[in-house]
């Protein structure tokens, strides 16, 4: 009985696979949940067709694709497939590190037109989905294109699975191709500012979506909707902001972590 009590215990104590374990916890559940919702907004389109739900599409598939992308450096960090990363040639570590990357600048972008389409549904509400449908395109565009120029270069640098002191786990390097003349271009680096921009970005946006109701949706509501019903709007306004913050803060921090990791292992 001891054993099946201390034996969890003791994995869990590893510092190599504690990150794996919480890694999996959240993420499993919330790439469930962006699946089952781009599921019930594809299957009932006539009640969701409208430009947010597009965005929220969008975004869902990147963070389903960088949850399933991201294994392939996890596994390796816990000793898993060691001989099969080993034998990875340098274009195949490239490519997991493309689209990690990748799927970063696209979420960033998306979850910002995102909060930038619900301010303008308070500051427009007759008009902002005409002006977000002519322009919804581009904003497909903006999403999956623009992280290219931040990323592409990625295939110009080397790679190479590095066995670590123990024998067992492996990390993905990084090097600078001098042949190539790539420069000091860091594609990790620039995934790491995108993250920090983008998270005071958003929480501006969300400040501002804050106040817009308060000075603008609240006053012409005072007469037609109850104390009670106006409160509750404010208050998941607030949650929205502040989790939305929390998020992408967390999000900062592990890219960034993993970046020093990266450059010092």
């Amino acid at each position: 009985m001891g054993f099946f009590l201390s034996a969890p215990i003791v994995f869990l104590a590893n510092t190599v696979y504690l990150p794996f374990v919480i890694s999996v916890i959240i993420g499993v559940p919330s790439a469930i949940l962006y699946l089952f919702e781009v599921v019930i907004i594809i299957t009932k389109w006539k009640d969701f067709n409208s430009s947010f739900f597009q965005l929220f599409i969008a975004r869902a598939i990147l963070n389903i694709l960088n949850f399933i992308i991201s294994f392939g450096q996890r596994f390796g960090k816990v000793g898993l497939f060691t001989n099969i990363y080993l034998q990875l040639p340098s274009w195949v570590l490239a490519t997991i590190f493309f689209f990690g990357l990748y799927c970063i600048h696209g979420e960033n972008i998306a979850t910002t037109l995102q909060l930038f389409n619900r301010l303008s549904s308070i500051l427009w509400p007759f008009t902002y989905e005409k002006i977000w449908r002519r322009f919804l395109p581009l904003s497909i565009l903006l999403i999956f294109i623009t992280p290219l120029s931040w990323t592409i270069q990625t295939f110009s640098k080397d790679f190479s699975s590095r066995l670590q002191a123990d024998n067992q786990t492996v990390t993905i390097a990084m090097y600078n191709n001098i042949s190539k003349k790539d420069g000091n271009d860091n594609p990790a680096e620039y995934a790491a500012y995108s993250c920090v921009i983008f998270m005071f970005i958003c929480l501006i946006i969300n400040i501002a979506t804050l106040f817009v109701y308060k000075t603008k949706v609240q006053p012409q509501t005072n007469k037609t909707t109850s104390n009670g019903l106006q409160q509750t709007i404010e208050k998941r306004l607030t949650l929205y902001a502040f989790w939305t913050f929390v998020g992408q803060l967390l999000i900062s921090i592990s890219t960034v972590n993993k970046i020093f990791y990266t450059s010092m292992s």
